[in-house]
């Protein structure tokens, strides 16, 4: 298990990432258009009160009284300037509180280390569960189709040949494909390669975070061991490929 959970890691360092400057402008051109929509229509309502202009029949202006209008949109804007306000204030206190909680410089290289690690041990599981499951499908497959095949062929003319012939046609398909892909071995090279990187994961959890350089070198040391136990990965993947079809 791991003892530095992922999850736990990534908010103290996405809460240093203010709100997208896209939405703040966009929050910040509303406010000010309607802020000057709003001293449009006061401004409309006090000439219209003044001059007393006839409206033609059936016009909004006509049936509701300008002045709401612009106390509403007074009220609107006051709202989305209050909203921006506060959306301020709480980029400032995640900032500031980010900052509180922003590791130093040893912790942050021992929590990079494991986010690797993990990155290639979850690769190595993805994989090993991925064959795991062609394995068993193909597996049984086969099993399930040879007996179709069979039974089909034991009621003779009472099934339609194309029935036997197709059953044992896909049962060689799932053959061909366990050997050319060598399925079985892909499973066992990939549990290996899970198991080992979950052994780098358990000694990355005793890197020692009391002195920077040492910190790193460990750090170092556990990455060339992951990138080492990918080539082996490789060689024994591609050499036995080479051996099994030469």
């Amino acid at each position: 298990m791991d003892l530095f959970r992922k999850r736990d890691d990534d908010p103290a360092l996405q809460q240093q990432m203010p709100l997208p400057s896209r939405y703040r402008n966009i929050l910040g051109m509303l406010s000010i258009a309607v802020v000057v929509l709003s001293v449009f229509l006061i401004s409309l309502g006090a000439l219209i009160e003044v001059f007393e202009p006839e409206f033609p029949p059936n016009v909004i202006l006509d049936q509701i009284p300008l002045s709401y209008i612009s106390w509403f949109m007074i009220t609107f804007g006051i709202t989305i300037v209050v909203i921006n306000v506060i959306l301020a204030a709480r980029r400032e206190i995640a900032r500031e509180r980010a900052e509180r909680m922003l590791p130093s410089d040893t912790v942050e290289i021992k929590r990079q280390a494991l986010r690797d690690l993990r990155t290639h041990r979850n690769w190595y599981a993805r994989s090993s569960r991925v064959n795991q499951y062609l394995w068993n499908f193909l597996t049984m497959g086969i099993i399930v189709l040879s007996g179709l095949s069979s039974l089909f062929s034991a009621y003779g003319t009472a099934v339609p040949q194309w029935l036997p012939m197709m059953s044992s046609a896909l049962a060689a398909l799932f053959g061909t494909i366990i050997v050319q892909f060598r399925i079985r071995d892909a499973w066992q090279l990939r549990e290996q390669g899970r198991i080992e990187a979950e052994m780098l994961v358990a000694e990355a959890h005793l890197i020692d975070i009391t002195d920077e350089l040492e910190t790193l070198k460990q750090a170092v040391a556990l990455r060339k061991r992951a990138h080492a136990l990918e080539m082996k990965q490789l060689n024994q993947f591609f050499v036995e490929t080479t051996a099994a079809n030469p």
